[in-house]
């Protein structure tokens, strides 16, 4: 069933919303030097068992290409280190560098201060009310995708 146009817009509209109101269309990502994409690589890699490309690849969708890039970039700015998968050797284990690691750590530090600014004006009932939205949201999506 194709969904009506006034449908749409409304989730768009929201999209438009949210976006704006967790910065994602800034040049950097809070307050950060890295990209929104970017600074979602770094989560995945210090967040990742054995993190590999495909790994990452698996977990967030994005070009092959792209995430080479990012990667490299990464390595060049001493944020990672890759080594041979002793399990698969021609697969390379993405480890960070303590670098990565500092930096991964005050990306999620300012996520989590600029969510708990976002909400703090918010009563426990409110609080509950969002998160059983936003949860309500995520089943929903997960079952169209």
């Amino acid at each position: 069933m194709k969904p009506d146009q006034e449908l749409v817009e409304k989730i768009r509209s929201f999209n438009r919303f949210y976006t704006n109101v967790i910065g994602l269309l800034d040049q950097y990502f809070l307050d950060s030097p890295f990209s929104l994409t970017e600074g979602r690589v770094l989560y995945e890699i210090c967040n990742t068992e054995e993190c590999s490309a495909k790994k990452i690849r698996e977990n967030i969708v994005i070009d092959e290409g792209y995430l080479s890039r990012i990667l490299e970039s990464f390595s060049k700015r001493g944020l990672i280190k890759k080594t041979p998968s002793p399990k698969d050797g021609r697969l390379r284990i993405i480890v960070p560098t303590e670098k990565g690691k500092r930096e991964f750590a005050n990306l999620n530090n300012n996520s989590n201060s600029l969510i708990s600014q976002l909400i703090g004006k918010l009563s426990e009932e409110e609080r509950e009310n969002l998160l059983n939205k936003m949860e309500g949201i995520r089943i929903l999506l997960e079952k169209a995708k």
